[in-house]
């Protein structure tokens, strides 16, 4: 029997947790618990007097019969302690500082309702034998207190959040390792070395975790003085990061891609080695060279991946979630319908110049820049105005193309991938500049957003 004084908040889920605790210890139906919500001074002056503390805590509980963890509670010998008239026998009371609940539930960040249950769990296993004072009686206890409120559906949020960045050589996959973990297009994909410019963040979500990744430029030979703030795009993401994604293509050799990759990195952050590509070569080929790798990186986890078919992805993700802090409260850095911290004009620039990547000649992608000046959603068709540079008058006639040919086709590809993205008809407009030499114009790569500063 559960008896509840001053108060009727969740009385039902009490009584839940309480019959299933009953059952859970096989303990008699003839026992009794007290339940009491009261003040904060009520359970100040409690601590005072009982405990020699002169504290306001959540929770108190009063054992009156001497219950060792797996013993099991036998009558017989309480005989003289059972109520004759209930015929019941009290085994202890439990007292809930109603206040502190409130501001915990708050603090953690999910309901009252959860926490009084919480509380009143950690009260009857207290009453059962369970403690907290040596370290393995501690871990014993959480244990079986979480076991009990995730079987009623009522446990504590533990929630997971933090910040993953992925790193690696130019073209190995990052980009698109980041956009099939986060399930949406974040970052622009092309078989175009140095594609990515900046960190791109992309944000997974689900109901217990939050993971904002960043996808990195790849390392390359400095050329430009944009080279420089890209380089610094790196070593800063890696600076304030949980868990370091360091990419490698099983295409090339395995160890001596991870020697140049490690001397790279200078974080304390856990490190995890993500060959990518497995689905380009055979098993027989790539076997030897991990055996060798796996000897001698000093990372916290190997794993082969195919990011372009999803293959392990899954695995991965379960061992980045091992990794990052938990929280008991709700810990998000970003809304949960956001998946990019990215608006949709850069979004929109960056489609562009993907299509623009794909379309175009080796020798000039590397030079090719867009913004998009003017974006008017209140209009139909959605319009967009956007200016694609390049660095060279023959430049831009290579992307103009035989009487606007190729133009028309960046254009055409861009919008119809706009307009699946925002879901809307798109009037895109884009027109073709020479900025000359920007990239190792300091004036013209600030303009453009890129920085060399922290």
């Amino acid at each position: 029997m559960l008896k509840i004084y001053n108060s009727n908040l969740f009385n039902s889920e009490l009584n839940a947790v309480y019959d299933y605790i009953v059952k859970r210890f096989s303990l008699p139906k003839e026992i009794c618990v007290n339940l009491n919500f009261i003040s904060a001074e009520e359970i100040r002056s409690l601590n005072k007097s009982t405990r020699n503390i002169d504290k306001v805590t959540d929770v108190l509980t009063y054992p009156y019969i001497n219950i060792k963890v797996g013993e099991k509670l036998n009558l017989n010998d309480y005989l003289l302690d059972i109520d004759p008239e209930e015929k019941t026998l009290t085994i202890g009371d439990i007292y809930i500082c109603l206040e502190r609940a409130k501001e915990q539930a708050q603090e953690y960040g999910h309901s009252l309702k959860r926490e009084i249950c919480f509380l009143f769990c950690h009260g009857m296993l207290h009453i059962l034998g369970y403690d907290h004072i040596e370290k393995a009686d501690e871990q014993q206890m959480i244990e079986m207190q979480n076991n009990i409120m995730r079987d009623l559906k009522i446990d504590r949020v533990l929630f997971k959040s933090g910040f993953v960045t992925i790193i690696g050589d130019t073209n190995v996959g990052k980009s698109t390792l980041i956009n099939q973990l986060v399930g949406e297009k974040v970052a622009i994909v092309s078989p175009k070395s140095q594609t990515t410019r900046e960190n791109i963040v992309g944000i997974y979500n689900d109901e217990n975790t939050q993971i904002v990744f960043l996808d990195t430029p790849g390392y390359h030979k400095r050329e430009y003085k944009i080279d420089d703030a890209m380089d610094k795009q790196i070593e800063n993401a890696t600076l304030d990061t949980e868990i370091i994604l360091m990419l490698i293509s099983a295409k090339r050799p395995l160890v001596k891609q991870y020697n140049e990759l490690i001397k790279k990195i200078n974080s304390s952050a856990k490190k995890i080695l993500l060959i990518n590509k497995i689905d380009e070569v055979s098993y027989e080929k790539l076997y030897p060279e991990l055996k060798d790798l796996s000897e001698v990186a000093k990372v916290d986890e190997i794993l082969p991946i195919s990011a372009l078919k999803g293959k392990n992805c899954d695995v991965l993700m379960d061992m980045i979630k091992k990794y990052l802090p938990e929280y008991d409260h709700e810990m998000r850095y970003y809304p949960i319908d956001e998946y990019t911290d990215k608006d949709l004009r850069h979004i929109c620039a960056e489609i562009i110049r993907e299509k623009a990547l794909m379309a175009l000649d080796d020798e000039i992608p590397h030079g090719i820049h867009v913004v998009v000046t003017d974006y008017k959603e209140s209009t139909n068709p959605v319009e967009i105005y956007a200016e694609l540079y390049c660095e060279r008058e023959n430049h831009k006639s290579i992307i103009l193309g035989k009487n606007g040919s190729k133009i028309k086709e960046i254009s055409t590809k861009s919008r119809l991938a706009i307009e699946k993205l925002i879901e809307n008809k798109v009037n895109l407009q884009i027109f073709v500049k020479v900025k000359p030499n920007w990239r190792d114009d300091d004036k013209a790569i600030s303009d453009f957003g890129f920085s060399i500063d922290e």
